[in-house]
């Protein structure tokens, strides 16, 4: 799975209520230095006469994807070796708009007693790393699904018979796993089926990689 890093930060305070790491790595004083040249960035841009502020920063291979609620933005960082395409943006960017909205949803309460206080205790925050894992969760199911759609729309343009695709597609829409009914596709027609896994395979392997798809290899 790619790196990926989630800094949850109140709007003018610039305080990390917390931070998500796939890899566990966390260091309270850092993720705050952090959360506050991101916060600085984004009021940097609304002065200048951006009235959202940030959307996006990229830099070689990593991008920080904002994204802003009523009481915090969430910033989405992610690092991938190849360029992302037009397919991965809008679900990177529902993602990260996702993970605002349920963290305003879910600490409600805690956010608007901290903010009448202008006291944040990072502590009554943490918890949110699981519904983040449950986000991903939803995403990745969903883009195995998109995976296998994919695999099957090529294999139907380069010819493969409508009456051989259409059940499987068919299963898919249904939310079932067909990754090895790809095998079971007549012997002759399997190079175009190799051809059409080894093409979306490549085309959008940042994504396969951000949400640890299984792709197939034949």
């Amino acid at each position: 799975m790619a790196r990926i890093e989630v800094y949850v930060i109140v709007k003018e305070e610039g305080t990390c209520l917390t931070k998500y790491d796939f890899l566990g790595d966390t260091e309270e004083t850092k993720d705050q230095l952090v959360s506050g040249f991101l916060t600085a960035l984004n009021s940097f841009a609304k002065e200048i006469g951006f009235p959202k502020g940030v959307s996006l920063i990229r830099s070689g291979s990593l991008e920080a994807r904002f994204s802003p609620g009523k009481n915090v933005f969430t910033v989405l960082i992610i690092d991938y070796f190849l360029p992302l395409g037009l397919m991965a943006e809008p679900i990177l960017s529902s993602l990260a708009r996702e993970i605002t909205e349920t963290f305003e949803k879910k600490f409600k309460k805690p956010l608007n007693q901290s903010k009448k206080g202008n006291i944040y205790k990072t502590s009554e925050f943490h918890g949110f790393r699981g519904y983040i894992d449950d986000l991903l969760d939803k995403y990745g199911r969903e883009s195995l699904e998109l995976y296998q759609k994919l695999i099957l729309v090529e294999c139907l343009y380069d010819n493969v018979p409508e009456d051989i695709i259409i059940p499987i597609l068919t299963k898919v829409t249904k939310k079932q796993d067909v990754l090895s009914e790809f095998k079971k596709i007549p012997k002759k027609f399997q190079k175009i089926v190799k051809n059409a896994i080894k093409k979306i395979n490549y085309r959008y392997a940042p994504l396969w990689q951000i949400f640890a798809i299984p792709t197939l290899i034949f």
